[in-house]
């Protein structure tokens, strides 16, 4: 029902024109995520379809539980859906709905916990809002003891932010065995931060998390905000009482001062990552350093060796070195050289112990010391918002790897349509990492909405107002890419992945890998009780990697294949299809029930752009599929007859 809600508003719109525009940080901890824009550029070409290079898969839905309010999940670097697969453990730590498996208040906090894949699920009360505390925003991961091989007999361990009703005075900290025994938990001093990011439990009894303060200062009209103090966080198990005893180590980075007063960093755009024997480390931020100034805002890395015990800052990279990443963005103004612009990072440690940060990277828009915070987002045919795995090499340098694009923009809470006023939530596109036990293979997920149905925003550019779930992944012992595949595309899911999590452990099974995705099912205000989702079905296999079809290649593709115009339409439309040589061209129309219901074969075309007639006359009014087909490769897009 909801799914079609939004498709009608969708067609609304009517065609696309958008503008590349450029934007400016947001410090305010409470718009990060968000930017505001200046429409001062030059328009663009129109946009192009969320990637899609293979069918999607089959997913269902399994009820997970309910929170009291959206705002548990607003954050997606904190990690509230975690999984253990030695024990098939999958977890989502949340805040309660009042009523629901004995809740009384929206303050406490539920372990809700599924031991057969997702398909049941039960929830137990770790924290009880009986303290006094208004707890928030939880963060979990599930740690399981040496030799322990009774699933509940491992432990959740948790953190998260606490409310006295006026300042966020306290940051909770604990733990309970999954049989409801040994239940523990403490509060610390928040000295204003908000303890949720990264959270880790590793097979060497420690348990880490990670949370930031910043302060405000009056600057004109506006603020400047600093980052001010890193808070990390780390647990270690008591074998003799069964919990976990913490203690909170502070990091002062030293960030650059902009003319306006503010450090050159982004308040929200920090976490940490860990190998899975919990040796190796790392936290960053993202900004520029004072001791070594690209420049420009890019990864400011720490990294430990030994369980945590000493931190290093890593050597400041010039990421604007990597031509992987700079080819892919337009050059500053006034010059031909790129800068990147990291945001919305997410990361993972692998086997080597080498650090993966999967971000989305913008362009710099100047090398002008007053606009050295302003960046190009971008979303046209030409240049899209794209998304890497930037990475630590083992001879102590970096790298990258594309692994696909954004099409969409940022949802502003004044835009979205959810909630009104001071309520109102909007969100972005919740890029996420993951890695499978063997960390071999680097995961990542966001949503995106397809363009074709996408509303332009006050910006001028589309908004990811209907999300779609895409999830790409690498593997790096073999070089080989499972392209950015959208799993909610023809179901009933189709537009409707709203504020999903990812968790960071990704199950293989033989052959098969699952990402466990959860997601929420939103209604017309943020304050009501959201139900949580499990996505079941959310796989891949080996045979899905492949080493001849990558993002780096993308440019030595056999087709590009447009959107149809117009769209909507009655009648026909056309199709624009780019051949680097000569190839079979075929297309076929199925309606959203799978059965075909047109198809030409349009026999072998030379090089070059062609175009090819879609006759429509005789299908009803609705939403189709079309699949251009071009030797071994195909690409599919949607059309609305009118």
């Amino acid at each position: 029902m909801k799914a079609t809600l939004l498709l009608t508003l969708g067609l609304t719109v009517g065609a696309l024109g958008f503008s590349q525009s450029l934007y400016r940080t947001d410090f305010n901890a409470a718009k990060a995520k968000s930017a505001q824009a200046n429409l001062d550029l030059a328009q663009g070409t129109g946009a192009g379809p969320v990637l899609q290079n293979k069918s999607s898969k089959s997913i269902s839905s399994i009820g997970i539980g309910y929170s009291g309010n959206v705002y548990t999940s607003l954050v997606e670097t904190q990690h509230s859906l975690t999984a253990h697969e030695g024990l098939n453990i999958i977890q989502l730590i949340h805040r309660a709905k009042v009523g629901d498996h004995a809740a009384i208040s929206s303050g406490d906090i539920m372990s809700t916990v599924s031991y057969d894949g997702g398909a049941t699920w039960n929830s137990k009360l770790v924290i009880s809002n009986a303290t006094g505390k208004g707890n928030r925003y939880p963060s979990g991961a599930i740690f399981n003891p040496t030799g322990n091989t009774v699933a509940n007999q491992a432990y959740t361990v948790f953190a998260g932010p606490a409310t006295d009703g006026t300042n966020w005075s306290n940051n909770f900290v604990g733990s309970m065995r999954l049989d409801s025994s040994f239940n523990s938990t403490q509060y610390k001093t928040a000295n204003g931060s908000l303890v949720r990011h990264g959270m880790v439990a590793n097979s060497d009894g420690k348990a880490h998390v990670i949370g930031s303060a910043y302060t405000s200062t009056a600057v004109g009209s506006g603020y400047a905000y600093n980052l001010d103090t890193l808070y990390l966080y780390t647990g270690n198990y008591n074998a003799t009482n069964h919990n976990f005893d913490w203690t909170v180590n502070s990091f002062k980075p030293s960030f650059v001062i902009e003319s306006d007063g503010g450090e050159a960093a982004t308040v929200y755009e920090f976490n940490m990552a860990w190998s899975a024997d919990g040796v190796t480390g790392y936290y960053w931020t993202l900004g520029r350093m004072t001791a070594t100034d690209t420049r420009g805002y890019m990864p400011l890395v720490w990294k430990t060796t030994n369980s945590g015990g000493t931190w290093t800052l890593m050597p400041i990279f010039d990421f604007s070195t990597l031509s992987v990443i700079t080819d892919e963005l337009q050059p500053m103004k006034g010059t031909t050289q790129s800068r990147p612009y990291f945001n919305s990072t997410d990361g993972v440690v692998d086997a080597n112990g080498n650090l993966h940060l999967v971000s989305m990277i913008r362009a710099a828009s100047s090398n002008h010391d007053d606009s050295l915070g302003y960046s190009y987002y971008v979303a046209n045919s030409n240049l899209v918002n794209p998304i890497f795995d930037v990475y630590t090499t083992t001879a102590g340098s970096w790298n990258a790897l594309k692994l696909g694009d954004v099409y969409t923009i940022a949802v502003p809470a004044a835009e979205s349509g959810f909630g009104t006023g001071s309520n109102a939530q909007g969100w972005d596109m919740r890029l996420q990492a993951g890695i499978n036990a063997a960390g071999n293979k680097i995961f990542a997920s966001w949503t995106d909405t397809d363009t074709s149905i996408a509303t332009v925003g006050t910006a001028g550019l589309p908004l990811n107002l209907f999300p779609d779930l895409i999830v790409a992944a690498w593997d790096i012992t073999n070089d080989k890419r499972f392209p950015a595949t959208n799993y909610s595309i023809n179901t009933n899911f189709y537009g409707d992945i709203f504020y999903h999590y990812m968790a960071p452990q990704v199950f293989t099974n033989g052959e098969t890998y699952t990402v466990h995705i959860s997601e929420l099912d939103i209604t017309s205000d943020p304050l009501n009780p959201v139900p949580h989702n499990y996505l079941s079905g959310v796989t891949m296999s080996n045979s899905d990697f492949t080493s001849n079809i990558g993002f780096n290649e993308v440019k030595n593709q056999k087709v590009v294949v447009g959107q149809n115009r117009p769209n909507p339409f009655n009648g026909s439309t056309m199709v624009d299809v780019t051949l680097n040589g000569t190839q079979n061209v075929s297309i076929e129309v199925i309606n959203v029930a799978g059965q075909k219901v047109w198809t030409r074969n349009y026999g072998i075309r030379t090089q070059g752009t062609h175009n090819f007639q879609i006759n429509a006359s005789d299908l009803n009014a609705g939403m189709y599929f079309y699949t251009v087909r071009v030797g071994e490769q195909s690409v599919t897009r949607k059309m609305i007859v009118k």
